[in-house]
């Protein structure tokens, strides 16, 4: 069952997915025999991306975040990693997606074409690690940019609120080189999920907020 969580800050976005998954999340085991709670096709919209709020109850702080924020936008992959969302999208097909949904935009303010994904059909169906994020869309009106994003699985627990923040950087980074203001954004995850490891810390937080 779908489920939409409409809110003004990254921070409650994720808040609120987390004490969701932990009151009303069913149990499911992965590929790899990990245990989980999960909702399925839960679309978060963040009515303020500009806010930086970020809870004290959060794992992520500002060093960490700093570092990961940039990844979203750094089309390298020296350090050998299967993927990096960076690279898929700026590198990895001979293409860089981004600046290329730049120019859609800047080229028809309408554009509906505007699109970058990571996933390679050939090669991630040989493989179990697969990204995560699967695209990301933008859409100007009014001189205002909308910002959608899915994943087909998002970790609640551990990277759901860094994914967040990265993904409002390349929403910047389009609304500047677009001339437009980042004003919305909605996170589409087909499986949230908190795996058992993070229950207790989930428990805690839940406790703090």
């Amino acid at each position: 069952m779908a489920k939409f969580i409409r809110t003004n800050n990254i921070a409650n976005a994720w808040l609120t997915c987390v004490k969701k998954i932990m009151q009303e999340g069913h149990e499911v085991r992965d590929e790899r025999g990990s245990l989980t709670k999960e909702l399925q096709n839960v679309m978060i919209e963040i009515t303020n991306p500009d806010d930086d709020t970020i809870p004290e109850c959060s794992p992520w702080h500002d060093d960490r975040l700093e570092t990961y924020k940039k990844e979203l936008l750094d089309p390298n992959n020296d350090q050998g990693f299967v993927y990096t969302y960076g690279n898929r999208l700026r590198q990895y097909f001979d293409i860089d997606q981004i600046d290329t949904c730049i120019e859609k935009l800047n080229n028809c303010r309408e554009s509906r074409r505007a699109i970058a994904i990571t996933i390679d059909p050939i090669q991630d169906n040989k493989v179990d690690e697969i990204p995560c994020l699967q695209e990301i869309a933008f859409l100007i009106r009014d001189d205002k940019l909308f910002m959608t994003d899915f994943f087909r699985s998002n970790d609640c627990g551990g990277a759901t609120f860094p994914n967040l923040f990265g993904i409002r950087e390349v929403g910047y980074y389009v609304a500047e080189n677009t001339n437009t203001k980042l004003t919305n954004m909605v996170h589409h995850a087909m499986s949230l999920h908190i795996y058992e490891h993070d229950w207790d810390k989930c428990r805690e937080i839940l406790k703090k907020w």
